[in-house]
């Protein structure tokens, strides 16, 4: 129960932070988001708001690093094709 509550909370974080950018105009990006988020639990008082922010932070830092692996990934697949085919 505990969980599915701090899911929802670091969802609402990441909408709150992604809602911020896009009324101030400013494009969204993985470091853009993590500024928002870590500047948004530095004035936070509500603790669950704070575990929350903290565990959405978490989440971009883990999808940065899958689609990172993807990115690197595909780089390597396109090298080996190139070179095998000359």
């Amino acid at each position: 129960m505990k969980n599915d509550f701090e899911d929802k909370m670091a969802d609402i974080m990441l909408g709150e932070a992604v809602t911020a950018l896009l009324d101030e105009d400013v494009a969204i990006s993985w470091a853009a988001l993590t500024d928002r988020l870590r500047s948004a639990i530095e004035i936070e008082t509500d603790e669950d708001r704070i575990r929350a922010g903290l565990r959405a932070i978490e989440e971009v830092r883990r999808e940065m690093h899958v689609r990172n692996g993807e990115k690197t990934e595909g780089k390597r697949v396109a090298a080996l094709t190139e070179q095998k085919l000359h």
